[in-house]
C-alpha cells in the first residue's frame, strides 16, 4: 500500500477516471449495455442495481427480462460488468492514493486503498452468482441468490465508503493547501 501511495500521480489518476468514465458509460448508456436492455425488456432492469433482495423479488426481475432480456444480460452485459468494476477501482485507489501522499503518506490511512479492491471483489462474486442464477434460470439456487444480494450490497457499501472517502481526503487537501497559503 506504501508503494501505490508513493507512486500515486497525477499521471496515473487522471487517466484511470478516463478508463472508468468510459466504462461507465459503456455499461450504463450504449446500446450493448444496460440502456439497450431497458429498450428490449420495456424497462426491466438488471439485478446489479437492487440493493438486497430475496429469493421472490431476484425470480420476478429475471421474469420481467424475459428469455430475450436475460440472454442479452448473461451476454452482453456481465461481460462489461468484469472490467468494469476493475475501472472504478483503479479511479479510486488512484485518487485515495494520490491524495494521501499529499496529506498523509503513512499511517493507518493507507487502508482506505482497501476499500475500492474489496468493492471490485465484492462485485466479481456478484457477477459470478448472477450467471449462475441466469444460467440456472428458473431454478434458482438459494445459495446464489444470497451470495448476488449479499455481495452487491457489500459491493454499493464500498463504492459509497470510497467516493466518501475521496471527497473527504479532497477536503483536507484544500484545507491544508490554504492553511498553506496563508503562511506565507
Amino acid at each position: 500500500m506504501n508503494t501505490i501511495i508513493e507512486k500515486a500521480s497525477w499521471r496515473k489518476a487522471v487517466p484511470f477516471t478516463v478508463f472508468f468514465v468510459a466504462m461507465y458509460f459503456l455499461i450504463n448508456n450504449t446500446a450493448f449495455g444496460v440502456a439497450g436492455l431497458l429498450q428490449i425488456t420495456d424497462g426491466a432492469n438488471i439485478l446489479d442495481f437492487e440493493f438486497g433482495y430475496m429469493a421472490a423479488e431476484a425470480l420476478d426481475m429475471l421474469i420481467a427480462l424475459g428469455e430475450q432480456g436475460r440472454n442479452f444480460y448473461l451476454t452482453r452485459i456481465i461481460p462489461i460488468d468484469f472490467p468494469f468494476p476493475f475501472s472504478y477501482m483503479l479511479c479510486y485507489v488512484g485518487w485515495i492514493g494520490l491524495l494521501l501522499r499529499h496529506i498523509a503518506p503513512k499511517g493507518y490511512m493507507k487502508y482506505l486503498l482497501l476499500v475500492p479492491i474489496t468493492a471490485m471483489l465484492f462485485d466479481w462474486i456478484e457477477n459470478i452468482a448472477v450467471i449462475v442464477m441466469l444460467k440456472s434460470y428458473p431454478s434458482l439456487p438459494k445459495w446464489a441468490i444470497m451470495t448476488a444480494s449479499t455481495s452487491g450490497i457489500l459491493k454499493m457499501t464500498c463504492i459509497i465508503a470510497s467516493v466518501a472517502a475521496i471527497g473527504a481526503l479532497l477536503l483536507v487537501f484544500f484545507i491544508k493547501r490554504k492553511k498553506k497559503e496563508n503562511t506565507y
